[in-house]
């Protein structure tokens, strides 16, 4: 399905993209690959490849829900 490609440009933390980076990197693929393995996996199944709930805080809002380190 190899096509024409296209340029994207998407907003997020710094940190987190140097996390992903250095994570991915260490997969031996880089944020682009990552990104595409994402969509075409969501387009595979016809949805978000994994699991998305709230984390509820003590106050009833909603809470992003990161992976500790």
């Amino acid at each position: 399905m190899a096509g024409k490609t296209t340029n994207i440009t998407i907003r997020m933390d710094s940190e987190i993209k140097a996390q992903a980076e250095i994570l991915f990197g260490e997969l031996g693929m880089n944020l682009t690959t990552a990104l595409n393995i994402f969509v075409r996996q969501s387009l595979r199944e016809g949805r978000i490849p994994f699991e998305i709930c709230l984390n509820r805080t003590s106050r009833g809002t909603a809470a992003p829900k990161l992976a500790e380190e």
